[in-house]
């Protein structure tokens, strides 16, 4: 099935999946942000952003509580990709908070930490 699009010069014919993957791409962002603030100001990546705080709402995995005295908190940080198909086309803005590691110490921070690592041999 094709449809008429019009364009710079006229109209042009493309097929159904590839208007429609214009269309969806239209609503995504393609550039992956450096930082926060410039996150802040495109709506794909608030969505994203949105969308990462609300899993951890769901999960039960983050409570907000008070600091307690003479402790550090642990630093968080936005990290920004784009999630692309097989084919290279950007389907999904995708934004992470992770922690920042280097400033956690063992024992007091995290206990000991244990990777399960498969080898084949």
């Amino acid at each position: 099935m094709t449809r008429m699009v019009k364009d710079q010069g006229g109209l042009t014919q493309i097929n159904n999946k590839d208007f429609h993957t214009c269309m969806f791409a239209y609503f995504i962002s393609q550039e992956e942000p450096k930082g926060v603030h410039q996150a802040l100001k495109d709506p794909s990546w608030i969505k994203a952003m949105q969308e990462e705080l609300l899993q951890f709402k769901m999960q039960k995995v983050w409570v907000l509580v008070d600091l307690p005295n003479e402790k550090r908190a642990i630093g968080t940080k936005w990290v920004f990709r784009n999630k692309n198909d097989e084919i290279g086309i950007i389907v999904r803005n995708k934004a992470r908070l992770v922690t920042q590691g280097h400033t956690q110490e063992e024992g007091i921070d995290y206990e000991e930490v244990f990777a399960l690592v498969a080898r084949i041999e």
